[in-house]
């Protein structure tokens, strides 16, 4: 069920970046939570340049969400959102004042996977 979503400027990252970014996160995602890869989703979306802003002043800003289940602790959560800042930023080399993360969370009974409703969290992780 992890779903990334990754906004980014378009022209900042190439395909090559975008699929490594994507192995990346699937990686430590597949590590982290211990869920199957083929769990784990990224998608891109660009948007033109100008677009963008921070501070109201026009800027590459990148935005990641992450979609998961419930049940997982707060410091799960904040460990994995000092690992995907630093993939981020890695991959994009956006400064930190032009990066957001978050993290959502639904039940685990309000969302499907290959056909099936998808199991609770076994961990509070």
């Amino acid at each position: 069920m992890p779903l990334y979503t990754i906004v980014t400027e378009a022209g900042s990252l190439t395909a090559t970046g975008k699929q490594a970014l994507a192995e990346k996160l699937t990686a430590l995602h597949h590590e982290y939570a211990d869920v199957p890869r083929n769990w784990v989703h990224v998608v891109f979306q660009d948007y033109q340049p100008g677009s963008g802003f921070t501070a109201g002043v026009p800027a590459a800003a990148v935005a990641l969400t992450l979609l998961i289940r419930t049940g997982r602790s707060d410091v799960y959560k904040r460990g994995l959102l000092v690992q995907l800042w630093a993939l981020v930023q890695e991959a994009t080399g956006a400064p930190n004042d032009q990066i957001v993360l978050s993290i959502l969370e639904g039940p685990a009974s309000q969302a499907m996977e290959m056909g099936k409703i998808m199991p609770d969290v076994v961990s509070g992780g």
